[in-house]
């Protein structure tokens, strides 16, 4: 059976451009020969400097895309819980469960690392290559919908699994550890909304970079 061959999108694009902008080319050589042909109405969109343009900005963006990558940091809601009087057996059969179910649900050559110290056994830590934070969020909430389905007896049958995300994407010239600290904030951040909830580090970026209120004036009686 044939395969089809796998490429990114913006380069698909470039290639359906470029095959129009042949065909607006050979429908102009033919209305010069026949003055009677109508010219397409959309040839100017096709032009060398827009088509040039478009060239441009399909490898800038394939550039940014393939330099780019994420960190996400999640833990499981129901094993945040200190006062559940499991086996260290249990604890670890429920969270290796867990993490091979969301294992499934992640790209090829995206990495999962179970938190190991005694303070984070709840925790998680996903590297995604060659995603930005857009990206990375859609795989979270991915994941979050893979968790509502998972039933584990330890909790309960009518219980379902919830995680909390904080998903950061690299910046020029940043280093690893800002990466790491981005997105630790932004799970804190989801955290602190309740359970089950994405946060990616823009979004509370944006908020501590917002301008300060101007001071409101105080109008007394005289």
């Amino acid at each position: 059976m044939m395969m089809g061959i796998e490429m990114p999108l913006e380069w698909a694009v470039l290639l359906s451009v470029m095959c129009a902008f042949m065909g607006v080319r050979a429908g102009q050589i033919r209305a010069r020969r026949n003055p009677g042909l109508q010219l397409d109405p959309m040839r100017e969109l096709l032009h060398p400097t827009v088509l040039a343009s478009a060239i441009d900005l399909a490898a800038r963006r394939d550039a940014r895309r393939q330099g780019s990558h994420a960190v996400m940091h999640g833990r499981i809601d129901q094993l945040s819980g200190r006062d559940r009087n499991w086996s260290a057996d249990t604890r670890d059969q429920v969270r290796e469960h867990v993490a091979a179910v969301m294992r499934a649900g992640l790209r090829r050559g995206d990495r999962m690392v179970l938190g190991a110290a005694e303070h984070d056994l709840d925790g998680f830590t996903i590297l995604i290559p060659g995603a930005d934070e857009r990206a990375a969020v859609r795989i979270a909430n991915r994941l979050r919908e893979l968790l509502t389905h998972l039933r584990m007896p330890q909790l309960g049958s009518n219980a379902h699994l919830t995680a909390s995300f904080g998903v950061a994407a690299n910046r020029f010239g940043e280093t690893g550890a800002g990466l790491d600290d981005r997105a630790q904030c932004a799970l804190a951040a989801a955290v602190a909304k309740g359970r089950d909830h994405v946060v990616p580090a823009s979004e509370i970026e944006e908020v501590l970079f917002l301008p300060a209120p101007a001071p409101s004036e105080m109008v007394t009686a005289a």
